[in-house]
């Protein structure tokens, strides 16, 4: 009778288990409500959206039979795109956003979005079929950037240095090889291949909607091209030339990459020295100080001064964050 008594009562347990964990599943599906407006908007569309196309067709993101879950943010914006082809899945990703966004002209106004999607990364770039440039944004697609490095107190001055920074997009994205190797061109290649991530550089291991949007590079040609700027003229000093780091920690080193997430870079920035996880630090506060710091107690670094009013706006340190996040790669987990 005992025993009975425990199976029931253990039977129940699981029971409940699986319905929590069910409950929770299904409230962490805000994209849903995305898909359901998307069938309406169009209603011609067959796909079915239970069925997710999460996994990149690219081999540099599958590593030791692991995939990137994050790759496809169109599985949830465009499901249909295997029947209706990037460009046409460009265009609703452009038109969506207007739609499902709420701080749409927010954020299209802060980051300069054309509202025309690039749906194919090609050799030169062009206005339609809409595609990046991989001359100009390929990983050999230098700007060239002139900084003066740290110099610490009481040292000789440091002489100029310029740098070619490279563009963001990856080797193998190059429309003249395949996937980076050499063989057979493949053309042009589309979001539908790709997915969305190997641009739009976030946090690769953020596998549910809300990471995943947190960590998202809204635009990426203005994020490198404007975060290049903001970069090397306040930051590349102390952090180098390719972030290989110098009188700051280095910025390109892939496990603090794929650990920190937005949020710390944005208070590494915001905060600076006046931060509890930067104090006594040389790390200027370019936008702000701590609600909860003290000068007394928690001085800064040699030669820092606090900046009383921001130096750098919200939404530049979100570009810098961003700009940031184009080293990430995909040679090893992060």
């Amino acid at each position: 009778m005992r025993t009975r008594i425990l199976f029931v009562g253990l039977s129940v347990a699981l029971l409940g288990l699986v319905a929590w964990a069910a409950f929770k599943d299904s409230d962490n599906r805000g994209y849903i409500a995305i898909q359901t407006q998307y069938l309406k908007d169009y209603p011609s569309s067959d796909f079915n959206v239970q069925v997710q196309q999460l996994f990149p067709s690219f081999p540099q993101a599958t590593i030791e039979g692991d995939t990137y879950r994050v790759e496809r943010c169109i599985s949830c914006h465009v499901p249909d795109i295997g029947t209706i082809g990037p460009v046409e899945a460009a265009k609703r990703l452009s038109e969506g956003f207007l739609k499902y966004e709420p701080n749409a002209k927010q954020l299209a106004a802060e980051y300069h979005l054309t509202l025309i999607h690039p749906a194919y990364v090609s050799a030169t770039g062009s206005n339609y079929p809409p595609s990046m440039s991989y001359q100009q944004y390929g990983p050999s697609g230098f700007t060239s950037f002139t900084y003066t490095p740290y110099t610490p107190p009481g040292a000789p001055a440091a002489a100029p240095v310029t740098v070619q920074q490279p563009g963001p997009l990856p080797s193998f994205l190059n429309p003249s090889t395949n996937y980076g190797t050499s063989g057979t061109p493949t053309g042009e290649l589309g979001i539908d291949q790709i997915g969305c991530i190997v641009c739009h550089n976030g946090n690769r291991l953020g596998l549910d909607q809300t990471d995943a949007h947190q960590n998202l590079v809204v635009n990426p040609e203005y994020s490198f091209t404007e975060g290049a700027q903001l970069y090397y003229l306040n930051c590349a000093r102390c952090h180098g030339g390719q972030g290989e780091g110098g009188a700051g920690p280095p910025l390109n080193n892939q496990d603090r990459l794929g650990y920190f997430n937005e949020d710390y870079y944005y208070r590494c920035i915001e905060y600076g020295f006046t931060d509890f996880e930067h104090y006594g630090s040389i790390m200027p506060n370019w936008g702000g100080i701590a609600a909860d710091y003290n000068p007394v107690t928690n001085p800064p670094g040699p030669g820092v001064v606090e900046n009383t009013s921001p130096v750098l706006t919200q939404t530049q340190i979100n570009v810098l964050v961003q700009f940031i996040r184009h080293w990430e790669d995909y040679s090893t987990l992060p």
